[in-house]
């Protein structure tokens, strides 16, 4: 049986990769499409030195209506418009409706750890932009020993 593990369990991974290699790549495009109210705008993500800083456009959502979740390797984002609004939408008599977005919802992997001591990080949302401020952890993946 030993035979068939290691060919399957090649299989896998290799599959593992290649979606791992097509989710990068289409998370390097923005993606400003709308499905059934749901709007997923481009994000900046800058390495600054000791921080990454995260800049996310959300138009039209109030902070009451963001949730964010930080990882040591990824952020995650949701916005959802609350039940009020979509209720005094669906009673308008639009002529023209194209901002039909309701939700936003994405995920981030960093290309670090960060420290996710909420008191490190920052979230502001000015202008309709959401910016996170998230310490590096302080510590490297790689680093070069020098021999003794």
């Amino acid at each position: 049986m030993s035979g068939f593990e290691d060919p399957l369990q090649a299989i896998v991974e290799l599959k593992k990769q290649i979606d791992e290699m097509f989710n990068n790549i289409l998370a390097s495009f923005p993606r400003t499409f709308e499905v059934a109210g749901f709007y997923e705008p481009p994000y900046d993500l800058e390495e600054a030195e000791n921080e990454f800083i995260i800049r996310v456009d959300l138009p039209g959502f109030s902070r009451d209506e963001i949730k964010v979740k930080v990882s040591e390797d990824s952020v995650e984002i949701k916005a959802e418009k609350s039940e009020e609004w979509k209720s005094e939408e669906r009673n308008r008599k639009y002529v023209v409706k194209q901002r039909i977005y309701e939700s936003y919802h994405r995920v981030i992997k960093l290309p670090e750890k960060i420290d996710t001591d909420p008191s490190k990080i920052k979230a502001i949302l000015d202008n309709g932009v959401l910016e996170l401020r998230l310490p590096k952890a302080g510590y490297r993946r790689e680093v070069e020993l020098t021999i003794e």
